[in-house]
C-alpha cells in the first residue's frame, strides 16, 4: 500500500453537487485493509471501479487507465492547483463525468482529476460528493452509511461526543476538513482528519518541535525525495509522544508514534482510528459526532 500513501496528499477536489439529502439511510460495505485505508466500490457513469474513500485527498482522482475503460468523460479547459501535505505543488486538469454512484447515492455532474500513473487499484473518492450529505465510516461493522435527516436526528441523540469541524473551501474547488486536539495537554493545534492516511498515522510540523521539548538531533531523522522531483524533499523526524486528545479529552491515544516533517502545510494531520469506532461526519453543521 505504498503506492496509496503516496498519492493521498496530491489534489484537492472540484465538484458540482446536484444530490440532495438521501431520503432513508443507504448502506454501503467497504473493505478496511490492515493499513486502515477504506475501499469502496463506485460506479463513474455506470461503469463499475474500486476505490479509496479519503477525507484527506480532495479531489476525486481516477487512474488513466479506469478513465479509458468509462470512456465517456468529458474534458475541461479546467485546473487545479494543488499542494501535497509536504507543500509541493501539483496540478491536475479536470474532466467531467455525469454520475458518480456509491451504493444508492448518486452524485451527479461532477469532476474528477485524470492521471497517468500506476495505482493498485481505480482512484481515490474524496469528500466533496458529501457536501450537503451526513455520512457515517463504521469501522467496526466495515460500513460507510449515507444519512437521512432523521437519522442524523438518532445519531446527535446516541453520541458518546461531538466536536466542531473547521471546514476550508477554496472556491467550492478545495475541500478538507480539520479538528483541534491537544498535544501533551499542552499545545493546541488544528490537524487535518485524512482517512487516507491509515491507522497509526500523526504528522506535524516539525516547527512543534522545540515546544514540546523534542530535540531533533537526539532522534531518528531522514531525508525523504520528492517521488515527482529527486532534488526536493523533506526531513521527517521520528519520536514518541506521550498523548494526542480531543479537546474535551473524550477521545485520544497515548504513547504513540509521531513524526515531524519539515515544511509540511498544516499543523498536523491524522488518520480517524484514535477517535472512536463510529464517527459520523455532518459537513452542512461542521460537526463530527463519534460512538467510541
Amino acid at each position: 500500500m505504498q503506492k496509496i500513501v503516496a498519492f493521498l496528499f496530491l489534489f484537492t477536489s472540484l465538484i458540482t453537487f446536484s444530490q440532495n439529502q438521501a431520503s432513508e439511510p443507504i448502506q454501503v460495505p467497504f473493505v478496511l485493509t490492515p493499513e486502515g485505508h477504506i475501499i469502496i466500490q463506485a460506479k463513474v457513469n455506470g461503469i463499475d471501479g474500486t476505490f479509496i474513500f479519503d477525507t484527506g485527498a480532495g479531489i476525486n482522482l481516477i487512474t488513466q487507465k479506469f478513465g479509458d475503460k468509462v470512456g465517456s468523460l468529458e474534458e475541461t479547459h479546467h485546473f487545479y492547483t494543488g499542494h501535497r501535505a509536504t507543500g509541493e505543488a501539483l496540478q491536475a486538469n479536470l474532466w467531467n463525468y455525469d454520475s458518480l454512484q456509491i451504493g444508492d447515492f448518486i452524485e451527479a455532474n461532477g469532476q474528477t482529476a485524470v492521471l497517468n500513473f500506476d495505482f493498485p487499484i481505480d482512484g481515490l473518492i474524496s469528500l466533496t460528493p458529501f457536501k450537503n450529505q451526513p455520512f457515517t465510516i463504521d469501522f467496526e461493522n466495515k460500513l460507510l452509511t449515507i444519512e437521512s435527516p432523521q437519522s442524523l436526528d438518532q445519531i446527535r441523540s446516541e453520541a458518546d461526543f461531538e466536536t466542531p469541524l473547521a471546514i476550508t473551501n477554496d472556491r467550492n474547488i478545495s475541500l478538507d476538513i480539520f479538528a483541534h486536539v491537544f498535544l501533551n495537554d499542552t499545545l493546541e493545534l488544528l490537524v487535518g482528519l485524512d482517512s487516507g492516511a491509515g491507522f497509526g498515522v500523526y504528522r506535524f510540523s516539525s516547527r512543534y518541535m522545540e515546544t514540546l521539548g523534542v530535540n531533533s538531533t537526539q532522534i531518528k531523522n531522514e531525508f525523504r525525495p520528492s517521488p515527482f522531483n529527486p532534488d526536493e524533499g523533506n526531513m521527517y523526524y521520528f519520536t514518541k509522544l506521550d498523548k494526542l486528545s480531543s479537546l474535551d479529552k473524550k477521545s485520544g491515544v497515548e504513547n504513540f508514534n509521531a513524526t515531524f516533517i519539515d515544511g509540511l502545510i498544516y499543523e498536523g494531520i491524522t488518520g480517524l482510528d484514535w477517535i472512536g469506532q463510529k464517527i459520523t461526519i455532518d459537513l452542512p453543521n461542521q460537526k463530527m459526532f463519534v460512538i467510541k
